[in-house]
Formats: structure tokens, sequence, C-alpha cells
């Protein structure tokens, strides 16, 4: 899989355009599109699938579209734009429903001109029998990027009552992370008590430390509710930058040794000795800073462009 970067998945209603006409300005890396858990708002969501999609997308953010079982062809065949990254699945159960979604966004690929293979998927585990199957789920179709629980769904699903004295979905969250990192497949989530209580009030410090204590759980990124998550994941999910030096100099200590038949060196003015696998941490810390300065760029590029294209729209006065 081509290395990517989305730390930050913000989740946008369709059907509040002042929320998706601000949306390229979140500096999300993915924008999540939902249209609604109400069936009678999905064909009034639909008609603006579309030009949400390509508003989504303005300022450099992936654009997904949370979907299911019941309307994944309907709802992705709306939203079937250049600009349309994937789809958001809830409820996948079994290798078989990750074939079926797979089969359908190849239909709409051929339908809608865009390339074959094109749409990726955020799959989304809302119960016990997705949790427990998950390896089949991410294994079924190539398209698998990102993978993660819907907490709310997880939550009704086993009859679970949320409370911050505990995290109820501490092995689901687990077999997550492992499995999915097993498959080279991007971890998504927050660490509790947001993953389950995400309308809670919590201060900008307190979602900072969260999304410092999931990234160490092991989770690569998360979905943010609110567009005041993004900033705190999108640092939180990539490497601490006043940690870069340590890893360079790691990585060039390390190189001596090994040229000189050392199979460990030590760091000066420390205990820790350089070895494989502290060299192999550093390496993959450096790697996946140098995508996310990337990343950043091409957001930063895209605002910028769309600002100037806005403007030209704008008659002077």
């Amino acid at each position: 899989m081509i290395p990517f970067v989305r730390r930050s998945l913000l989740t946008v209603s369709v059907l509040d355009e002042d929320a998706v006409a601000s949306t390229w300005t979140r500096n999300a890396d993915a924008i999540i599109l939902d249209l609604g858990a109400d069936a009678r708002d999905r064909p009034a969501a639909r008609r603006v699938l579309a030009d949400a999609v390509t508003a989504a997308a303005m300022g450099g953010s992936e654009t997904f579209v949370l979907t299911n079982a019941a309307s994944a062809y309907a709802d992705a065949r709306a939203a079937a734009v250049p600009e349309l990254s994937g789809v958001a699945y809830v409820g996948a159960e079994s290798g078989e429903d990750m074939e079926r979604l797979d089969a359908a966004l190849s239909e709409i690929e051929r339908e809608s001109g865009l390339p074959l293979g094109c749409l990726s998927v955020i799959a989304l585990l809302d119960s016990g029998a997705g949790v427990w199957n998950i390896r089949e789920i991410i294994r079924a179709s190539p398209r698998t990027t990102s993978v993660g629980l819907d907490d709310a769904g997880l939550r009704r699903a086993l009859g679970i009552s949320p409370s911050a004295d505990f995290d109820p979905f501490e092995y689901a969250k687990g077999r997550v992370v492992i499995e999915a990192r097993a498959r080279n497949v991007q971890p998504i989530g927050m660490a509790h008590p947001y993953g389950a209580s995400p309308a809670d009030g919590f201060g900008d410090s307190e979602i900072a430390r969260l999304a410092l204590r999931s990234k160490n759980l092991g989770f690569a990124g998360a979905i943010c509710p609110r567009p005041s998550w993004v900033s705190h994941c999108n640092r939180a999910f990539a490497p601490a930058e006043d940690k870069l030096e340590f890893y360079r100099e790691t990585r060039r200590l390390f190189a001596d040794g090994v040229a000189r038949d050392t199979a460990a060196v030590p760091y000066p003015g420390t205990t820790m000795m350089i070895d494989v696998p502290v060299d192999e941490n550093a390496r993959v810390n450096l790697e996946l800073w140098e995508l996310c300065a990337e990343r950043e760029s091409q957001k930063a590029a895209a605002r910028e462009l769309a600002k100037l294209r806005l403007e030209a729209r704008t008659p002077s006065s």
C-alpha cells in the first residue's frame, strides 16, 4: 500500500451548508461527509452530495462518504466525482460484505469514468461480529486502507452504557491496532472517553492529551466530530518536532557503528544503547515526519489556490 497520512478525519453533515462551505479551511487530512441517520433525509442529501465532495476537497483533504450496506451503492454513486477518495463503510461483519462493497465500487468507477481501483474504504466496525472477524474484513479487499470502531454503534449493539471510569472497548481497540498493523492497514481511533462520548465538552488540553494517548495505544489517526479536534490530531499523530534531531543523530551514530562492525553503540550523555530496533524506530519516525510535512505542504497549496479561485469569482465592489 502506498504510504499516506490520515491523522485527522473530520465528520461533516452534508445537509449543513455552512459547515460544508467552510470544511476546506479546517486543515483536516480527510473529510467524512455524513448523509444523516434519518432515511427521509437521504434523497435530499444525495442531491447535494457531489457538490459537497468537490467543496470539501478544495483544501486538499481526502474526501469520503459515510455509508452502510443498505445505501452504499446509491450513496457512492451520487458522490462519484473525481474529488471523491472513497467511502467510510459502517457495519461490515465478514469478508463477503467487503467483497460486495468492492464489486459495487468497481461498478461505480466504470459507470462514472473514474480510474478503476481509485476509491478506497475506511471500515468502521459496529458489532461484536465485526470486531471478531476483523482479520477477514480487512483482508477481503485491497481497497481497505483504514479501520476503526464505530463506537456509538458498537455501544448500542452490545448494550453498553459508557462510563468515565473504564474503557469498555479496550479489547476491541487492541484487536483493531494489532490486526491493522499486521495487514499494513491504518488503525484509527481515539482513547477513552472520547471514542464513546464524542459529544461531551472537553477542553483543548484534554483533547490534545487523549490524542497523544491514542497514538501511544497504536492508532495512526482519529475521527474528529468537531473542527477543534483537527489540529490536536494532526500534531499528536505526527512525530514530535523536538525529537527529530535525536532521531537523526541516532541514525548517524548507528551507521557509524555498523561501519565499524559494532552491533550497538552508546548515545552520548545517556545510558541508552543504539541497536537495530532503536535505529529502526528512528528511521520510521523520520520517514513519517517527511510524509506529514509533505501532506501539510500539499494542503497549504490547495487552500491557497482555493482562496484565489474564490476571490476571482467574487465581483469587486
